[in-house]
């Protein structure tokens, strides 16, 4: 009976390593064919991917025409219905979420800090989440982000076993040593993924989804955060963008 267990345990070792061996087979069959086929023009650094990515949403001039951005739309979180929602951006590293405009309680980031505020009282927030938010910018933290003590390495070419994408994948770290993955559309150059690394739950991405363009800069229309088993999945569907409205001096107070 042992004998028997053991044999078992030996072939579906062996099964899950040639099945393993299969899919890294097919990923880099699929990079394969991206490289002969963009030759020249396939990206090798992280400058290059961030510069295409900015050009691919308007340009470094029209990003940074956006002096206030507000974005509301509805978050489906599976099995627990929709919430609504509102984000609101000052230039550069302001942001504001609520439930709606007239709620007293919300979350609040200078760009150094993230607050939870309510009519109770505020609180500093420090968890993972938090931190994450304090790095919210309008310009996504690409552009001039030298400057800012922001640093990108470019990891390589990620691909998937089924289906033929192919993703440039960089590392992003922050000064506080906050640290994400990104994975930008070989094709479009535009952002698909935020893998956040720095968080304690390991399998939770942001992907992006249906970019379209307001006021002359391309966004994403609905994203998806996929929290391993600490939460359902969220599902955010953008239903209105606003650009350069005036939020009032003390709004982001």
């Amino acid at each position: 009976m042992k004998k028997m267990i053991l044999v078992a345990g030996f072939l579906l070792a062996a099964a899950i390593t040639i099945e393993a061996q299969q899919t890294e087979s097919i990923i880099q069959d699929n990079i394969k064919k991206v490289k002969e086929r963009l030759g020249d023009k396939l990206l090798t650094t992280a400058d290059a991917v961030i510069a295409r990515h900015v050009e691919a949403i308007g340009g470094r001039n029209e990003v940074l025409a956006v002096k206030t951005l507000m974005v509301r739309g509805r978050n489906a979180r599976f099995g627990q219905g929709d919430t609504p929602l509102y984000r609101y951006y000052g230039q550069f590293h302001l942001f504001k979420q609520t439930r709606s405009p007239e709620d007293a309680s919300f979350i609040l980031s200078n760009g150094e800090k993230t607050w939870s505020v309510s009519p109770a009282g505020r609180r500093e927030v420090n968890e993972w989440w938090g931190i994450s938010l304090k790095h919210y910018r309008i310009d996504g933290n690409f552009i001039d982000y030298k400057s800012h003590g922001i640093q990108y390495e470019y990891v390589g070419l990620e691909g998937f076993a089924t289906e033929p994408f192919v993703y440039y994948h960089l590392r992003r770290t922050f000064p506080d040593g906050f640290n994400e993955g990104l994975y930008f559309d070989v094709n479009t150059g535009l952002l698909h993924a935020i893998w956040t690394t720095t968080s304690p739950i390991k399998d939770s991405p942001q992907v992006f989804y249906d970019y379209r363009e307001v006021g002359g800069v391309l966004f994403p229309h609905a994203w998806m955060r996929v929290h391993d088993q600490a939460a359902p999945p969220h599902l955010f569907i953008v239903e209105e963008i606003k650009i350069n409205e005036d939020f009032g001096k003390d709004f982001f107070k």
